[in-house]
C-alpha cells in the first residue's frame, strides 16, 4: 500500500523517477490536502501518511516551518 512516507524513503535511499503509481497517489494527496478545510484536517492527512516527524528528509527551513504551523494548528 502506498503512503506519502514509504515513497519519501525510497526516494531517500535510492533517488529517481516516480513510478506512474507513485505520482498518481501524490496528486490525489496532494487534491485531498488542497480540499481540506483546516490544518487540523491537513495534519489528520499528514498523519495518516506516516508523516508524522519532519527530520530526517532535508526538508528546506520553509518546508518545515508550514508543516510545523500546520501540526500546531492540529494541536488547538
Amino acid at each position: 500500500m502506498l503512503k506519502l512516507i514509504t515513497i519519501l524513503e525510497d526516494l531517500k535511499v535510492q533517488p529517481r523517477q516516480l513510478t506512474e503509481e507513485e505520482n498518481l497517489y501524490l496528486h490525489q494527496v496532494g487534491d485531498e490536502l488542497r480540499r481540506a478545510e483546516s490544518d487540523g484536517a491537513r495534519w489528520r492527512i499528514l498523519e495518516r501518511e506516516g508523516l508524522s516527524r519532519l527530520d530526517g528528509f532535508n526538508f528546506t527551513e520553509d518546508v518545515i516551518a508550514k508543516l510545523t504551523e500546520v501540526r500546531r494548528a492540529a494541536m488547538n
